[in-house]
């Protein structure tokens, strides 16, 4: 839990170092346009990261090995390991600190619109 808050204080500090460097003010509409800039890319990261490492294009990537590998180089391919394999860390980190990035986005649009 520590660790998960430190990585959330981290992507706000993130958050406001864009905003100074993009807009070069601090403000509500631009905290809300890095925050959502920056949430989605960690929910986006997560689901790329999910999607992979359950085997979805091991079958692609394993056939296209095949067909542009000459036939001495075959047994090569075999050998070779699938990307499911080479991505097996957790992706709950980042759809845990995207979404409560997002979550403070949209509290922060709705006090923009209605308050």
């Amino acid at each position: 839990m520590k660790k998960k808050m430190q990585y959330f204080v981290f992507a706000q500090i993130v958050i406001v170092a864009l905003m100074l460097l993009i807009y070069k003010e601090l403000t509500l509409t631009s905290y809300i346009n890095m925050s959502f800039l920056v949430g989605g890319t960690l929910v986006f990261i997560g689901l790329l990261i999910y999607i992979v490492s359950n085997g979805f294009f091991d079958i692609f990537t394993m056939s296209m090995r095949k067909v542009f590998t000459f036939r001495k180089n075959l047994v090569d391919t075999d050998s070779m390991r699938a990307p499911s394999e080479l991505l097996d860390f957790p992706t709950l980190p980042f759809f845990q600190i995207g979404g409560s990035v997002l979550v403070i986005m949209f509290i922060t649009l709705f006090f923009y619109y209605f308050v």
